[in-house]
C-alpha cells in the first residue's frame, strides 16, 4: 500500500504518483513502515491491550484459542483489568500501582 498525499500534492504531483516521487516507487521499506504502522493506528485499545497481554503470556491468538476455558477466562478477566487501570487514567482517576 502506498502512502501518498492526494490533497496537498508534491511539486503538482498528487496521490499515489507523488508517493513513488518521495520513496522512490512503491513496495520498498518505507512503504511497509507505513503500512505496520498504519495497521497498529487502527487497532482499537481493547485490541492493543489484549495483544500485549498475550505478548506478556507469550501466546499467540491461535495459542490462546487452544487453552482450556479456565485458563482463557483466567487472561480474559486479566486484559479486562488492565482495560480497567487503562480507562480509570485516560479519564483522570487516581489509581496506583501496587506492588506487593
Amino acid at each position: 500500500m502506498a502512502f501518498g498525499i492526494s490533497t496537498v500534492g508534491i511539486g503538482g504531483v498528487k496521490g499515489v504518483a507523488a508517493s513513488a516521487a518521495i520513496h522512490g516507487g512503491a513496495g520498498g521499506p518505507v512503504d511497509d513502515t507505513a503500512e505496520a504502522f498504519l495497521r497498529e493506528a487502527r487497532k482499537s485499545p481493547a485490541e492493543r491491550t489484549k495483544e500485549a497481554v498475550l505478548k506478556r503470556h507469550s501466546l499467540t491468538q491461535q495459542q490462546f484459542d487452544q487453552l482450556s476455558p479456565e485458563k482463557q477466562a483466567a487472561i480474559r478477566q486479566e486484559i479486562e483489568e488492565e482495560m480497567k487501570r487503562k480507562l480509570g487514567r485516560a479519564q483522570g482517576g487516581a489509581f496506583a500501582d501496587v506492588v506487593v
